[in-house]
């Protein structure tokens, strides 16, 4: 079972990780990284609802017992402005499973979350983000915490679902739940920027950030030359930082299943 502390140190740690990682990549489709992410300056932050894993940030698979003298404050801490007939109920019924999922669900559409990776090389993250390597991957190095804008945390993969006790602070315990994955996405080395919420009930929202911290744009195997330079020409005309930028593409390499890197 998962204490407070151990969960206060798992944070720890995922911040010191963090602080070793210089760059981290977001995979688009062409017309999305250039008009949206490059030249509008915006990333797109998801609801976890709409991700294609269907036990990231469920709220059935985690593993958490509230303890009813701690229920009050949980539901105020989601909702002050909880109906006091429904409150009633839930601190009533705080021992049962739907309850539990209850305050999970009300916890989780205040974030929303836009999704990197440490790798800008593998062939999958091309496939399934970067429209079947006709799109482009951006690297950013942003600051672990982004101002007041967002925060960026580790995925931590994992073969189990652990407990966690009933006890944990529930604002310490989102980015542990926003940030727990099964093993089986390993390979996608990924990094979340959790955002608080400025539209519950939309899906998706949008931040703005600063140009500096773009590093490097990256085209896809099947990003034919005239689109690339199209696309430098694009950024060139712009107001982003285009002497700051390293272009590069990606080629197959025949001799291993790998792509590999050129700066163009």
């Amino acid at each position: 079972m998962i204490s407070q502390k151990e969960l206060v140190g798992i944070i720890r740690r995922d911040l010191l990780h963090l602080l070793d990682t210089d760059i981290i990549y977001q995979y688009s489709s062409y017309d999305t990284a250039l008009d949206e992410i490059l030249l509008k300056k915006s990333l797109q932050f998801a609801n976890p609802q709409t991700f294609n894993d269907p036990f990231d940030c469920n709220e059935t698979v985690l593993k958490i017992n509230i303890k009813k003298k701690s229920v009050s404050e949980t539901l105020d801490s989601i909702d002050k402005n909880l109906p006091r007939r429904l409150k009633r109920k839930l601190i009533k019924d705080a021992d049962k499973r739907e309850t539990v999922e209850y305050y999970l669900k009300r916890l989780r559409k205040n974030f929303k979350v836009s999704c990197f990776s440490r790798s800008y090389e593998d062939v999958l993250l091309w496939s399934h983000y970067a429209k079947k390597h006709s799109g482009i991957c951006i690297g950013f190095d942003f600051p672990p915490v982004y101002e007041n804008k967002f925060t960026l945390c580790p995925i931590r993969y994992s073969k189990e679902i652990k407990e966690i006790d009933g006890g944990v602070d529930m604002r310490r315990l989102i980015p542990y739940w926003l940030t727990i994955k099964s093993e089986r996405w390993i390979y996608e080395q990924e990094i979340r920027a959790i955002a608080e919420s400025q539209a519950a009930n939309e899906p998706y929202e949008y931040i703005n950030y600063d140009a500096k911290y773009i590093k490097e744009v990256i085209f896809g195997c099947n990003v034919k030359n005239k689109k690339i330079r199209e696309a430098k020409e694009k950024i060139k005309r712009s107001d982003l930082p285009f002497e700051n930028i390293i272009f590069k593409r990606m080629n197959i390499d025949k001799e291993t299943f790998l792509l590999k890197e050129e700066t163009i």
